[in-house]
């Protein structure tokens, strides 16, 4: 049996690697995919943390699952990757992030080490979380653009914790073999990076402006006033903490490889960053910036080598328990071949009936357009993204001719509607979802009123030290 390490950071667009950009130096990441396998074309299960986390450890869906929002809680009898590893003999580990909300904090796992950072209660995050400082409320989008710049955040101070802690862990020897999840929390906002790391950045995108691409009008109420100033504070900002992450994941890899015995190491986020273009900020769309992640898998009997067919959140879930030599049929997930090479060629025009495109992702999410939810779906394969909003508009781009997502070529395409309405929900599914939507986020506001009066002890929250408390310098 091999030891299993994955690495999940929060908010790590796919296109900010040094394998898309050379601009955003991604050393460790470029190194461990040059020795095993990097994936252009990996997605979320939703473009936010609760909702793809809990769909990429269940191997559900949302919609399965009928969670869509950050304040929702995974039911402690559903079975998780950690159940299913550990009724096969592995000891589990969760270091770090993993966004679980509630009593339950293990969700399978045998230990659970440093806690998370963001609340595990309601009523208890936000402006509640004093410790943060002057980063009070900048974790959440609303308020993200209050602290930008070079400085020692309560991220970074996290972070730190996390790498430590996962440092020391690898250092020890296990009977059992090992599935270790590492869980970062940049480079999620606030938009602060070390100060040297931030200026070096501010300095290369200095001038840059954003593409003119307005939002879709059901995104209309998630843009931002931002200067292209502030816009390229947040984007040097950004990719520092994308270099800082890069470095412990690099320190991390070359630890567990130094251990004995057959091993496989995976590194990936749970959503994207749209940084400001069409003026969001943060995830909560369907756009490429939201939904695309960084995916690389390595170790051994993992070729070398750059795969373009698309996979998710929860196909890499379910390899993980392939590789472990458990199926868990509850899962629906699709097992990634990491022993073959796919052909990486162009990815030319094909009909939808081509059985190259048998592996679409899935992402789905519940958003607020006009105060009112509204289910969103979109379905990948390859170079095309069908999207349908409120199960009734619908679009279809070609992200190789249309990467900025402007085009809708849905009229064109019939054919390629018609397959994606098999992966659409029905719309009674989708009212079902709603309905379910709205009745928790009435519970949510009582538990919020319980949470703000009580204050109850968060034992699986790290408090955030002193020393990175203070506003960072722009």
């Amino acid at each position: 049996m091999k030891d299993i390490m994955l690495i999940m950071s929060d908010q790590h667009g796919g296109a900010y690697t040094g394998m898309e950009d050379d601009r955003v130096r991604t050393s460790a990441l470029m190194r461990i995919a040059g020795e095993g396998l990097y994936f252009e074309r990996c997605y979320c299960s939703a473009p936010l943390c609760v909702p793809s986390r809990m769909s990429f450890l269940s191997g559900k869906r949302p919609s399965d699952l009928n969670i869509f929002n950050n304040d929702t809680v995974l039911p402690a009898d559903v079975p998780t990757i950690a159940h299913a590893l550990g009724a096969v003999g592995y000891h589990t580990v969760l270091i770090g992030r993993m966004h679980f909300k509630g009593d339950e904090q293990k969700h399978g796992f045998d230990e659970r080490l440093v806690g998370d950072i963001t609340s595990q209660y309601w009523g208890t995050g936000g402006k509640e979380r004093v410790d943060f400082g002057a980063y009070t409320g900048t974790t959440n989008r609303k308020h993200c653009l209050e602290a930008v710049g070079g400085g020692i955040s309560p991220v970074m101070a996290y972070d730190r914790e996390v790498y430590e802690c996962a440092l020391r862990y690898l250092e020890q020897e296990h009977e059992e073999p090992l599935f270790l999840v590492v869980g970062f929390y940049s480079p999620h906002f606030p938009f602060v990076a070390e100060p040297d790391t931030y200026q070096l950045y501010k300095k290369q995108f200095a001038g840059e402006r954003r593409p003119a691409a307005a939002p879709l009008r059901f995104y209309e109420d998630y843009v931002m006033e931002c200067s292209e100033e502030k816009a390229v504070c947040c984007k040097a900002a950004y990719c520092g903490a994308v270099e800082e992450t890069d470095r412990y994941i690099g320190r991390l890899y070359d630890a567990f490889q130094g251990r004995k015995g057959r091993k496989l190491f995976l590194y990936v986020s749970d959503h994207g960053e749209q940084l400001g273009k069409r003026g969001i900020f943060g995830k909560q769309t369907l756009y490429e910036d939201a939904v695309r992640v960084p995916f690389v898998a390595a170790g051994t009997g993992v070729p070398v080598g750059r795969r373009r067919e698309c996979v998710s959140l929860l196909d890499i879930s379910k390899t993980i328990l392939a590789q472990a030599g458990t199926s868990a049929d509850w899962h629906d997930g699709r097992e990634i071949d990491l022993s073959g090479l796919p052909d990486v060629g162009e990815l030319v025009k094909h009909s939808a009936g081509s059985g190259e495109f048998d592996r679409p992702a899935v992402i789905q999410q519940i958003l607020d357009y006009r105060s009112e939810p509204m289910m969103a779906e979109a379905v990948v394969w390859r170079r095309y993204k069908a999207v349908r909003y409120g199960g009734t508009a619908y679009f279809l781009y070609d992200l190789e001719d249309d990467p900025l997502e402007e085009r809708n070529i849905a009229g064109e395409y019939p054919e390629w509607m018609e397959a994606a309405e098999t992966y659409f929900l029905t719309l009674p599914e989708i009212s079902a979802c709603i309905e379910t939507e709205i009745t928790q986020r009435e519970r949510v506001k009582q538990l919020k009123e319980w949470g703000k009066r009580k204050k109850p002890h968060e034992w699986a929250v790290m408090p955030v030290p002193e020393w990175a408390r203070h506003k960072p310098v722009e």
